[in-house]
């Protein structure tokens, strides 16, 4: 039902509706301040429930309202008050476009729209501003990539499989109200009762019922990226975007690399000299929720407390209500430098003092597991022999911590002590000296490996570690590669079994200092479950996948004059 109360000076109305194109009502709630004076308005639409608008994240509406604004929170469509069908992105840039024009319209409203959200909801800021609605004036859109394939729900061929299975089990459980259905909500709560069981279950095409997600379904059996992931790109449509926007990434958050490429995206190629010239970048240390100063098994000190709201009132009081002085000054990118714990600015991304600089592999053939001998150092290998595991999809290395979406409690987060893994004969384990000095890395991170398998298909995970004196081993950055899509995610291809194979890996961003005393370190394996989906050493469809289909995989990593598999860590070697 709709209605009108007053909080504290702040008047609410529940449940307004919103007519679209098409004659479908999405329903808003709308917080403004109890005055007849005019204020511009700020937008967030999301499929979570606009009754939990705070999240865990950001300030109530009403705080927003309270500092002069016209607040509306929209469910889309086919989401909890608001009708029409669930279809996620299809409609969001036809209905985020009549929504804003609606918003500007108000009574007692100044005609200027900002919007702001994270994840789902930083992704529909995209696509309404895609169809360039004439009072969109700005955009803060929070931890959301640039393709809807890589990055989310693949990364180089592998299926994000606790993200997308996760987020397909949140979602679902408003549809299965909505449409009464006792039995996908019995199957949705049985499947929450034992995530960890859902992960595992194969084949992944049978783990919802088709009429519950189809969606999911199409993820499944497009899993290459053609037409249909790149009709729901934004990456070929920054010439469209014609607003400033205000990017928030965290370095644990599976999103960091399209939040990054989206600022330099819109900045080189955006449609508005506006819009090139006021991109902003800042770059936290954190996970996608909740955002805290408490990551995982660290606390980053004060410095990373959560202060996104008041990050946020100052720039919408920029370009909603004209107060240049309230970004005056700000730079291009802010980035937080872990280790250090402290925040950074610079002008551009990646930093030009920062210089791609190769670690290479050595050992003496036994690398396997924290008793072995792998080394990282600056010098090329000479005559090396080679490392050699066995990977068996049905005991895979379990993911600790990392870059993933949803929450902790659902999906591996965060930095974590990657100690319980690396005992493990499956995990090669490469160790640099203990350092005399710091050493401070900011930027893109990659590995280069030279690796043979037993299989037609396969992955390969590279992570980089940071090893504190205490013998800790906390992740920094990683990064997979699906051996089958080594040179393309449109035409994937297997590989032979024997040949050696040049593999280029990226590990994302990053910036952190590795503080004298501590060490560098490298870890290398076939999985990062259930981040990623098993590979069965099988060249087959990640949806078809059965527990029969499992093959065992002998994989060998070169290192040698001809073979120098590496990492490049872009090092700041005269930091100021």
């Amino acid at each position: 039902m709709s209605g009108r109360y007053h909080v504290r000076d702040i008047r609410i109305e529940r449940n307004v509706p919103v007519p679209m194109r098409d004659g479908v009502r999405l329903f808003a709630d709308i917080y403004r301040p109890d005055t007849e004076e005019e204020f511009p308005v700020l937008l967030m639409r999301t499929p979570y429930n606009k009754e939990d608008a705070q999240t865990m994240n950001y300030a109530h509406p009403s705080w927003y309202a309270q500092h002069g604004y016209v607040v509306v929170v929209q469910d889309t469509r086919g989401r909890w008050a608001s009708e029409g069908d669930f279809d996620p992105y299809r409609k969001e840039r036809e209905d985020g476009f009549d929504t804003i024009e609606w918003a500007a319209a108000l009574p007692h409203v100044i005609p200027k729209v900002g919007m702001y959200g994270f994840s789902y909801v930083g992704a529909v800021q995209w696509l309404a501003a895609l169809e360039r609605p004439p009072h969109l004036i700005c955009i803060a859109p929070g931890m959301i990539g640039s393709d809807a394939y890589q990055g989310k729900t693949y990364r180089s061929g592998a299926f994000s499989l606790a993200l997308i299975q996760s987020w397909v089990l949140f979602i679902g459980e408003n549809h299965a109200l909505r449409s009464q259905r006792d039995d996908w909500t019995q199957t949705l709560s049985s499947l929450a009762s034992s995530v960890q069981n859902l992960y595992k279950s194969l084949p992944l095409k049978e783990a919802f019922p088709e009429e519950l997600a189809p969606y999911y379904q199409e993820w499944l059996k497009y899993f290459t990226r053609g037409e249909y992931w790149a009709s729901q790109s934004l990456r070929e449509n920054y010439n469209s975007i014609e607003v400033p926007a205000l990017h928030l990434g965290g370095w644990y958050d599976i999103f960091l690399d399209g939040t990054i490429e989206n600022f330099l995206g819109v900045r080189q190629g955006g449609g508005t000299q506006t819009a090139r010239d006021n991109q902003y970048l800042l770059l936290e240390p954190w996970y996608h929720m909740p955002w805290s100063r408490y990551v995982g098994e660290l606390d980053f000190g004060p410095e990373a407390v959560n202060r996104i709201d008041q990050i946020q009132l100052k720039w919408f009081n920029r370009w909603l209500k004209e107060d240049h002085g309230a970004w005056e000054g700000v730079p291009p990118v802010r980035y937080f430098l872990m280790g250090e714990n402290k925040w950074k600015s610079a002008d551009q991304w990646p930093l030009p003092e920062a210089e791609e600089t190769p670690f290479y592999l050595h050992s003496t053939s036994r690398a396997n597991s924290i008793n072995g001998d792998g080394r990282l150092d600056l010098n090329k290998p000479s005559d090396e022999h080679p490392d050699i595991y066995v990977y068996h999809p049905s005991i895979p290395v379990p993911a600790l911590g990392g870059r993933s979406g949803a929450v902790p409690d659902l999906t591996p987060m965060g930095p974590k002590n990657q100690l319980p893994i690396e005992i493990r004969n499956d995990v090669l384990i490469y160790t640099s000296e203990v350092l005399t000095e710091d050493l401070t890395i900011a930027g893109d991170l990659g590995a280069v490996l030279y690796a043979s398998t037993t299989a037609e298909d396969t992955d390969f995970v590279v992570k980089l570690v940071d090893v504190y004196p205490d013998g800790r081993a906390i992740n920094i950055a990683e990064g997979i590669v699906r051996a089958s899509f080594r040179h393309s995610l449109e035409h994937p291809e297997p590989v032979t079994p024997g040949e050696v194979v040049r593999y280029e890996i990226s590990l994302g961003a990053t910036a952190n200092v590795f503080l004298k005393g501590h060490a560098i370190r490298v870890d290398i394996t076939s999985s990062l479950f259930p981040t990623f989906d098993r590979n069965p050493n099988r060249f087959k469809e990640p949806g078809e996948v059965k527990e029969t289909d499992f093959l065992t995989a002998t994989q060998t990593i070169y290192h040698e004059a001809q073979y120098p598999s590496h990492v490049l860590l872009p090092w700041i070697k005269n930091k100021n």
